[in-house]
């Protein structure tokens, strides 16, 4: 804008474009630019900050960077710390690459800070008319995942970008791609695949479109014209190759870049079991429509995932979970990611267990496991914390459990009692610190001694193995009257055999108390749910290795629950195992912070 003398004018320091720009109020009002307006709501609405959100969270697509110049230690380092502030367990980074490049996002990332951060490769679509591109492609990407790569990530420039010799485009479908979804299918890898963008880039760039502003900062993202196909074909290469690969998934980004028209993409999802979607960019596409909005997420509440598009940041993930989480009503969600159309959004309050599966377990299943809430246990990561060591109650009201987030426990069938586990757990100079909280409807115990087969009532249990070396583990039992179990197990090639320590006494002796809730702690009694809190000293785990821990110490580990309300047996776990909780080699690991 040009500077000029002000007679009579008002001079205002506004945004626009999300840069700082001085604009001027013209004498005529009807002179104001569309650029320059800036209008102020006068609503009155709840103003929700959501600082964490209702579980720990896996966002599923983001852009973090390849290759060691860029991920330095403090580049991570402040990753790391708005991710710790917000909540985020895992991030997914699609900027892997191949070679070398890959070998060092993944040494940066996934090695150094395990259960944090996923890298996902990409392919190098150089040379696409050599016909053996395909073979290249699908060796080099088999070679990414063998070095540690967890999915494969697929750019917009798939249908719009990438041509031929002869200047034709290379279609989503395109049959040259056939092996590299095989080998994504083979080694059970996901496809965060990105095609077309928004319907209104591929609109005219007139007064109609509802995107201008960005286009006019953005010109090389408007697709229209006859050098495009069509945004509908682009959507329809990609669904061909979805449909044709079932064993292969594919993670729409965007939402399936069709937030626009919900009800379409709902016939696709009916359609494609392998497609999945993720919300990353388009809370200001999707807020806009909260009724419709809410009951896609319902219906669809297994297929949905989390996803920002926006490098690690506070204050938009909270964006996010103010938009899933509560009931406000037309805020401006920009934050989020960037200005995407001059509106306002409302929030969907989704209940508690689709909140789960959209922030975690959709994912955990899609990049760990295979069916359920299951996953590859041995990718399942616990960060624990220090802490300075406290008195147990059994109530998990000591201050410092303020330190340690809730992870929860998931059901091993689909069948059973729908009752929520979870644990905290933290680390001192002296022991480990574990605390369980579950729903339940009655207490169904009755043993009054220690050291008896606690696991045929009411129990919760967990299970540390410190050295991967050594098949020897601890398993700590405890049932929701207080009573314990703990026993040190050799595992030799699936034959174990349980011990108890002989001296239980002194310094081994561990720390125990239990509390129900709604309800007296007594066999029989009806209640709401019960907590169980333990300390297990070091000086009882001397008989194994790596003990006591240090900062960046592993152990493998597990957690487990079983309820017999009804007669009938459930269970929960956290890493998910076989018919056997001693399926030592799945579990968990716990890092020492």
């Amino acid at each position: 804008m040009k500077a000029c003398a002000l007679v009579g004018s008002v001079i205002a320091v506004v945004t626009s474009f999300g840069s700082w720009v001085l604009a001027q109020e013209p004498e005529d009002i009807r002179e104001l630019k569309l650029r320059d307006w800036q209008p102020r709501s006068m609503m009155k609405t709840g103003q929700s900050v959501v600082e964490k959100p209702a579980y720990p969270v896996i966002d599923v697509h983001n852009h973090l960077g390849g290759g060691k110049d860029r991920l330095t230690p403090d580049r991570v380092g402040r990753y790391l710390a708005e991710m710790e502030a917000a909540g985020i367990r895992t991030v997914v980074n699609l900027d892997g690459g191949w070679g070398l490049r890959l070998k060092q996002t993944l040494s940066a990332l996934d090695e150094a800070h395990p259960g944090r951060f996923l890298t996902f490769a990409l392919l190098d679509f150089g040379g696409i008319d050599d016909e053996k591109w395909s073979r290249r492609e699908a060796n080099r990407l088999e070679e990414s995942f063998k070095a540690g790569a967890k999915g494969l990530k697929i750019h917009k420039s798939l249908g719009l970008g990438y041509r031929y010799g002869n200047g034709k485009l290379m279609p989503v479908d395109d049959p040259k791609l056939d092996p590299v979804w095989e080998m994504c299918a083979k080694y059970k890898r996901p496809v965060v695949i990105h095609v077309a963008d928004p319907a209104a880039f591929f609109t005219p760039l007139d007064r109609f479109n509802e995107r201008w502003h960005e286009l006019g900062d953005h010109p090389n993202w408007l697709f229209h014209g006859e050098q495009f196909p069509s945004r509908d074909e682009i959507l329809a290469q990609r669904n061909r190759a979805i449909a044709r690969h079932p064993e292969t998934k594919f993670i729409c980004a965007h939402f399936g870049n069709n937030p626009e028209d919900l009800a379409a993409l709902g016939t696709w999802l009916d359609a494609y079991p392998n497609m999945y979607v993720d919300v990353d960019a388009r809370i200001s596409e999707l807020g806009r429509q909260p009724y419709t909005a809410r009951r896609f997420f319902l219906k669809y509440q297994d297929r949905i995932m989390f996803g920002t598009d926006t490098s690690p940041r506070r204050d938009a993930y909270r964006m996010y979970y103010r938009f899933l989480e509560t009931d406000d009503e037309y805020f401006d969600c920009a934050n989020s990611h960037q200005r995407q159309g001059f509106w306002m959004i409302y929030g969907i309050f989704l209940p508690k267990d689709v909140l789960e599966k959209v922030y975690l377990t959709n994912a955990e299943r899609i990049f760990f496991g295979t069916g359920g809430a299951s996953q590859e246990s041995a990718a399942k990561v616990l960060r624990i914390r220090r802490t300075e060591d406290f008195a147990i109650s059994g109530k998990g009201d000591a201050s410092a459990w303020e330190k340690a987030a809730w992870e929860p426990l998931h059901l091993r069938a689909t069948d059973g009692h729908q009752y929520r586990t979870r644990v905290k757990v933290l680390y001192s100079r002296t022991g480990l610190y574990v605390l369980m909280e579950a729903e339940d409807s009655k207490i169904t115990a009755t043993m009054d001694e220690d050291f008896l087969d606690l696991w045929n009532e009411d129990v919760f249990e967990f299970f540390l193995w410190p050295d991967e070396r050594y098949p020897v583990y601890f398993e700590y039992e405890i049932s929701p009257l207080g009573l314990e179990l703990p026993i040190l197990i050799p595992n030799f090639g699936g034959e174990f055999l349980g011990w108890r320590p002989w001296h239980y006494e002194g310094k081994r002796k561990t720390q125990k108390a239990t509390s129900a809730m709604g309800g007296p702690k007594r066999p029989g009694a009806r209640v709401t749910g019960w907590r169980a809190e333990v300390f297990v000293p070091y000086d009882l785990l001397k008989p194994l290795q790596s003990v006591p821990p240090q900062p960046g110490t592993q152990w493998r580990a597990n957690f487990y629950r079983v309820d017999y309300d009804d007669g009938t047996s459930t269970s929960w776990d956290w890493a998910r195992v076989g018919p056997s909780f001693h399926e030592f080699e799945r579990y968990g690991t716990l890092v020492f912070e």
